[in-house]
């Protein structure tokens, strides 16, 4: 009798964690040399350590020849697993005496079930695949079978990866795929996740880095010739910690100046966004959401560096000044931010502070304290500095309180 006969949510299950394991692989050496930073624009040394990571490379090649055969052998089995048995005659002879596993069988020779899966399936898989997963499984056997060295890059080996997702693991997109494979590893087993959905971003945004235009295209529907930017969602769903690095994966679906409709290719999520140009000088950006640039992501209420109205003056002409803004927060504690400028005298330093709060942009914050500063210290403390005074926004308009301050260290603390 047979026994332990597979299921193919066995198989396919099988395949995912074998093809995320050749994409851990694959993506990880790729971002292990872009963490290398300056070194790895030394070509030689590039060259060097792709050369020392093509163990790794093909040891992930040939998992994907593996997750591929387990996905068809589901396929398979979902008609009927005994298909999946070879010829009875080369069978153990103790099976009609005591029991025997499935896995002490013959199966079927992998070269052979791309045809058996097209003659009991329908859908067929076409011709473009078939080539596809012939080339794999050569590959695949130069490797485990001959001394010959086959060179793989990461961009060949996440390429096969995303094909094989893409036909035979399509059940699920390829980054869901991802989060929900990264929810059962050790560390998110023990509640250490909070980098995980971040990371994954980070690891599409490497993946489509390294494929041509029309394969990311193809794959991921994302356009590499076209303006992208970091997705409001993905933002939101990524701890504050690790948001940083996010990757630009969201687009608009034309060229339109005046669309606000903006996609992204790993959440799917449709963020409304405005048009406008970013406060920051230096940012060329014009998408913005939620105050945030979706180009810089700096906030644009945080850009505190306003063009001086005052003369131009000779540097030695010039003091330190800082200016503390602040506003209600809703929790316990109002916000403050500082910023720093230099002036002629106390009388532009308090013109400048006006100027701020008159700033469309910085229209949120509620007051603006002013120091001189008299020391070198990076914080803002008390024996550093002299008190000005302070703009405060009161009955409809601004007004000065001059030598007070909105704005205490000790009860505030450091800006």
């Amino acid at each position: 009798m047979i026994v332990d006969i597979p299921t193919p949510g066995e198989f396919h299950t099988a395949g995912v964690n074998q093809l995320y394991l050749a994409w851990k692989i694959t993506i990880g050496a790729q971002q292990a040399l872009t963490r290398i930073g300056a070194a790895a624009d030394d070509q030689e040394a590039a060259d060097d350590y792709w050369r020392s990571v093509q163990p790794e490379l093909a040891n992930a090649y040939s998992l994907i020849q593996q997750a591929m055969e387990m996905a068809l052998k589901g396929r398979i089995a979902a008609v009927s697993p005994f298909l999946l048995l070879g010829n009875p005659a080369d069978w153990p002879g103790k099976g009609a005496t005591e029991p025997l596993s499935f896995g002490e069988l013959p199966t079927l020779d992998a070269s052979k079930l791309v045809k058996v899966h097209n003659l009991l399936i329908d859908p067929p898989l076409d011709a473009a695949f078939a080539t596809f997963w012939e080339t794999v499984r050569r590959d695949r056997n130069r490797i485990m079978h001959s001394t010959s060295r086959t060179t793989f890059t990461a961009g060949a080996v996440v390429l096969a990866i995303l094909r094989a997702a893409k036909t035979l693991f399509a059940d699920m997109p390829w980054p869901d795929r991802l989060l929900a494979q990264e929810a059962g590893q050790k560390y998110a087993i023990f509640g250490m996740d909070d980098h995980v959905y971040s990371e994954v971003v980070g690891e599409i945004g490497c993946a489509i880095a390294l494929l041509t235009p029309a394969d990311a295209l193809e794959l991921f529907d994302f356009d590499r010739r076209r303006h992208a930017y970091v997705c409001p969602q993905c933002l939101a769903n990524s701890e504050r910690d690790f948001a940083a690095g996010l990757p630009k994966l969201a687009q608009f679906s034309n060229k339109d100046a005046g669309e606000t409709a903006l996609r992204c290719i790993f959440c799917e999520t449709v963020s409304m966004v405005d048009r406008h140009d970013c406060e920051y000088p230096d940012c060329p950006g014009n998408v913005i959401t939620r105050n945030l640039c979706l180009t810089c992501l700096r906030e644009q209420d945080e850009q505190f560096a306003l063009t001086p109205a005052f003369l131009i003056r000779a540097p030695d002409d010039l003091h330190d000044y800082e200016f503390v803004v602040g506003r209600e927060s809703g929790g316990r504690r109002d916000e403050y931010r500082s910023h720093r400028e230099r002036a002629a005298d106390d009388e532009d330093a308090i013109a400048y502070g006006r100027r701020m709060l008159d700033a469309a942009h910085l229209r949120v914050w509620q007051t603006v304290s002013i120091f001189q500063r008299e020391g070198c210290s990076v914080l803002l403390e008390p024996e550093t500095c002299r008190p000005i005074g302070h703009w405060a926004r009161e009955d409809g308009g601004l007004l000065w309180h001059a030598g007070i301050l909105a704005y205490n260290y000790a009860a505030h603390g450091p800006v």
